[in-house]
């Protein structure tokens, strides 16, 4: 999130996400790996540990190909 008080930040922190700041998305991609989070937790954030986080020398996520919707028909060629 680029602020701490939004509603969609609010929603995150109440289903037990943790919320930061976009900071840390541009440091991982810079290093190619996954950095723990808790340096960039914004203010407000209900964790400050690294529960439920991978390793730091886990890889990053593979990229998914994109969804389809449901009921959405395949492009005709």
């Amino acid at each position: 999130c680029a602020f701490p008080r939004t509603p969609k930040a609010q929603r995150a922190r109440l289903q037990g996400g943790v919320v930061i700041g976009p900071a840390w998305i541009w440091e991982c991609q810079r290093l190619q790996r996954r950095l723990p989070c808790g340096p960039y937790l914004l203010d407000g954030s209900t964790s400050s540990d690294s529960e439920g986080e991978e390793p730091e020398d886990a890889p990053p996520p593979s990229r998914s190909s994109p969804k389809v919707k449901k009921g959405a028909e395949p492009p005709q060629i």
